[in-house]
């Protein structure tokens, strides 16, 4: 690199990245940590007063009441702030593709409320979703303070959706890799330093307050790890192609689920389903008769795993926990209740593993190996269901702090991984991306736009790959003319500069934003950009 061009880049790339990431980073550690703070707090609460009314009947009809009334108020909230129904994760992909549109300062403060509603109503969801969209949307708002760039928006909002799951997990290396293999599903310098950027504030912010209040940091799961030997090799081996097969089973009821929500139930109000949901969930949490507590198939499900990893239940009771939270996170999700499915898609493979784990003892297995099963299991399922097997294999190092088993982890990662890309299912995310994609631009016209854009002195793309570039959703650079000489770059690695002409083949529902963005990225054009083709689409083809 030229010592000019090196320069320009550290003062167009290094510095901005670091001063918007460290900014973001410490307001989301800040803001989600206390986020956090509160919905454990009303999840202990929660508990307790479900375990109260299961010997006070009048208390149990007060809950009851309680929960309709919960799913009310969230059903105004979500009038308020739409982009809050549902998970937050595909929400957050969402904005940071360029796919969906959202309001950022409403969003952050009902994804907050419409959150504690569901976490003390017992809905088995997490908060780790919900603190991506949080830290997202707290980026839309840093990405507004003077002297940013619009075309900083979508990097500064990834930014803050890395250091709010980085910071609701306590996996800084995994918040990183969301940005890669989740968020984009492609790694470019840039986002990679805007994510470790943020991820490094928003986490020692959190640490920060973790001391300051006399708190202790841990993993997310305190669960003890014993080796397995190359000799048990089959059991990853097993486990794999067993989780698999449930993990393929589980993406198809939650994609049946939401369709059944989008055609035969369409008709059945928003409220209606909430009540629903939330009303079957208190139901579910005053049940107790032996060994079984129904509170055990409420909440996120993060005690959860830990109690399986203890083998605390017969096998009974966690087939009985599989198959009520199998069922209520798929129509807890297809209801568009506020909440995350990342903790509670870890709990049904943690059942999975607690299932199999009682199967390999009366195998003569070690007692000694059954956490180890149960948190083989529930990484692989996570990494199926997601299609996001590094993050997963780097999720399950992080959250329990052992790296010994790491081979095995990542057999039965990938294994059960091969086996939902050979029967091509498609990751959970990505499918209810495409629904609240599909929602939000019903009754639209998508066009076809072919452009030539030329990069313009002081614009932000100068210097910059196209790789680096976060050009707007459906977007292709196919030719780049530099002094009338064509060439192509399907991989992005060619940095642009002033005079460059650009080929561009986009598809919009919003020509006027897409061209705003383009302009924003490219410059300000002296005519209107060359249009060599202009087709309508049909949303059906």
């Amino acid at each position: 690199m030229k010592r000019k061009d090196y320069k320009s880049y550290f003062k167009n790339v290094i510095v901005p990245v670091f001063v918007y990431g460290a900014f973001t980073g410490l307001v989301v550690g800040t803001v989600v940590y206390f986020f956090k703070w509160v919905a454990e707090w009303l999840t202990d609460k929660s508990a307790e007063i479900y375990r109260f009314a299961q010997t006070h009947w009048y208390i149990a009809l007060a809950v009851v009441a309680g929960a309709a009334v919960l799913a009310l108020v969230q059903y105004f909230l979500q009038k308020w702030s739409p982009e809050t129904s549902g998970g937050g994760i595909p929400r957050a992909e969402g904005v940071l593709r360029g796919l969906l549109t959202f309001r950022w300062l409403r969003t952050g403060i009902a994804v907050i409320v419409n959150s504690w509603i569901s976490f003390f109503a017992g809905l088995p969801l997490g908060s780790e979703g919900p603190s991506v969209l949080l830290g997202t949307a707290i980026g839309g708002g840093t990405s507004k303070l003077p002297l940013s760039h619009n075309s900083w928006d979508r990097y500064i909002m990834t930014g803050g959706a890395c250091a709010g799951f980085a910071v609701a997990t306590s996996a800084p290396v995994t918040g990183i890799l969301f940005a890669l293999e989740e968020a984009h599903k492609r790694f470019t310098p840039m986002i990679f330093l805007m994510a470790l950027s943020s991820v490094l504030f928003g986490v020692t912010a959190s640490n920060l307050w973790t001391l300051a209040l006399g708190e202790h940091s841990a993993s997310l799961f305190a669960v003890t790890l014993t080796n397995f030997q190359i000799k048990q090799v089959w059991i990853p081996l097993l486990l794999g192609l067993v989780v698999g097969g449930l993990a393929i089973g589980y993406n198809h009821l939650v994609f049946w689920i939401g369709k059944l929500y989008d055609t035969k139930l369409k008709k059945i109000p928003q409220l209606v389903r909430l009540i629903l949901v939330f009303v079957l969930t208190a139901a579910i949490g005053l049940v107790a008769f032996g060994e079984f507590n129904g509170t055990d198939a409420l909440f996120g499900g993060g005690g959860l795993i830990v109690k399986l990893a203890g083998n605390k239940f017969t096998w009974k009771i966690v087939f009985i926990l599989l198959v009520i939270r199998f069922f209520m996170i798929a129509f807890s999700t297809g209801s568009g209740a506020t909440g995350g499915v990342f903790i509670p898609m870890l709990s049904i493979g943690a059942l999975i593993g607690a299932l199999m784990g009682n199967a390999f003892l009366a195998m003569g297995m070690d007692d000694a190996l059954f956490p180890t099963v149960v948190m083989l299991t529930m990484s692989a399922f996570m990494g199926a269901t997601t299609r996001a097997p590094l993050t997963a294999l780097v999720f399950m190092v992080e959250s329990t702090w052992s790296f010994s088993n790491l081979f095995y982890v990542a057999i039965t990662v990938f294994l059960s991984y091969f086996m939902c890309e050979i029967f091509k299912v498609e990751p959970l995310y990505d499918v209810l991306l495409e629904r609240m994609t599909e929602k939000q631009n019903k009754g639209k016209e998508p066009k076809i736009l072919r452009l030539v854009y030329t990069v313009q002195a002081g614009a932000f793309a100068v210097g910059k790959a196209v790789r680096d570039l976060l050009w707007p959703a459906n977007t292709k650079v196919s030719e780049i003319v530099v002094e009338e000489i064509a060439r192509m770059d399907d991989d992005g690695e060619k940095k642009l500069h002033v005079g460059d002409a650009l080929t561009i083949i986009t598809q919009t529902y919003d020509e006027k934003a897409t061209r705003n963005e383009l302009e924003d990225l490219l410059g300000k054009q002296p005519k209107p950009p060359c249009e060599d083709d202009f087709a309508p689409v049909d949303p059906s083809a």
